[in-house]
């Protein structure tokens, strides 16, 4: 042990030595750590600021770029299914594409109040003989009819034309022959090929209620309809090329500046006269007497036609003349009312289709909610009064 001891103190310089004996290495070795030192320092800092410097600004731009990469997700918007006839949209996805249904209803005095006149999506009423006025109730949708639809009464001719704008079902209880210079509802029926269900030849859908009497007391039984229609094997499907597309705001909304609070519409010399008033509060015009029951529409919409009176003689073999009137459905003027606003418009039939638009061309827009539809004469003094 201690040869090797001496053998490391003899060949090598001892430990204690390499300390205390540098030759003057000392203090140059601190010279140089020192240079070590501050170098590492200047590094240090120049990395520091890089990375600040680089940290910032390339890193927010990739943070930027990042968050501006658009997803390749989309978003779709869902799909929101209206009633043609009402531009509402609570309406049943299986009638998209289906026909509508257009019932004839009786107005006689008898026949008031009628069995759900609140029901239809739109009623159309205008004059047929002696100033009495008829109704045709239209619904969109044939499979949601109310237990009971009327009282209805016979086909009249503008009735079934009218209905054809809609490609509508024609139902009925009945309907007028020609004779003389005069076309029957059964004649247009037939030269039109119209479908309809005929409450005379078709019983399973109708019924006699015991509360009116004949011939006022027919009436449609609604659950009964489609079994009906399936029946004559009658054409279900819409065809668009036959149906008056009406037009809808997205909301209700005022139509112009010039209010109307109420309203008052003569349908001819002979007619009576119908009178509504404004609610402001539901946005609605309402019929409080005529009918014998209150009822309520969005949109007011009065329609000037010519029309003709044709006398029949031996009326029903009665030995008295009754006297007719037709509608000319071609092309008119006519006036809005809604939303306690009114506005002027043209209408024209063409191609068998209907049409709305304002007095500068464009499309009309109606409110969404259901209309009540006027056939004015435009020749026998017809009129509507603005309140």
């Amino acid at each position: 042990m201690e040869n090797r001891k001496n053998e490391f103190e003899d060949g090598a310089v001892s430990f204690s030595e390499w300390q205390g004996n540098d030759g003057g290495k000392s203090n140059k070795g601190k010279k140089n750590k020192n240079i070590i030192i501050a170098v590492a320092a200047v590094v240090a800092v120049i990395a520091i600021v890089c990375g600040i410097y680089f940290g910032c600004f390339y890193g927010k731009s990739e943070e930027e770029s990042t968050t501006e990469i658009p997803s390749s997700s989309t978003t779709v918007a869902p799909v929101v299914i209206t009633n043609p006839l009402t531009g509402e949209s609570d309406y049943n996805a299986g009638a998209v594409g289906k026909r509508p249904i257009a019932v004839v209803i009786d107005n006689a005095s008898g026949a008031r109040p009628q069995y759900n006149i609140d029901t239809p999506d739109i009623i159309v009423e205008g004059e047929v003989e002696g100033g009495e006025t008829r109704m045709l109730w239209l619904y969109a949708d044939m499979t949601n009819l109310p237990e009971m639809v009327g009282p209805n009464r016979s086909a009249r001719p503008s009735y079934v034309q009218f209905s054809e704008l809609f490609d509508s079902i024609f139902v009925h209880f009945g309907g007028s022959h020609s004779k003389g210079n005069y076309v029957g509802g059964y004649e247009v029926i037939a030269q039109d090929n119209v479908d309809d269900i005929d409450g005379m030849s078709v019983s399973s859908c109708f019924k006699r209620t015991n509360d009116k009497v004949s011939p006022h007391n027919a009436v449609l039984l609604g659950d009964k309809l489609v079994a009906a229609i399936e029946s004559k094997n009658y054409r279900t499907d819409l065809n668009e090329s036959s149906f008056s597309a009406l037009s809808f705001n997205e909301k209700i909304s005022a139509l112009s500046d010039t209010v109307c609070n109420s309203v008052k519409v003569k349908v001819s010399s002979r007619s009576a006269t119908r009178t509504l008033t404004y609610n402001s509060a539901q946005q609605v015009y309402t019929n409080e007497s005529d009918y014998r029951t209150p009822v309520s529409f969005t949109n007011v919409i009065v329609m000037f036609a010519d029309s003709t009176y044709i006398d029949k003689d031996n009326y029903k073999g009665s030995g008295k003349t009754e006297t007719y009137l037709n509608y000319s459905l071609t092309s008119g003027r006519g006036q809005l009312i809604s939303c306690g606003t009114v506005v002027d418009f043209n209408w024209s039939v063409d191609n068998g289709k209907l049409s709305f638009k304002d007095l500068n061309g464009k499309e009309l827009n109606l409110n969404p909610g259901r209309s009540w539809i006027c056939l004015a004469s435009s020749n026998h003094e017809g009129s509507v009064t603005i309140g």
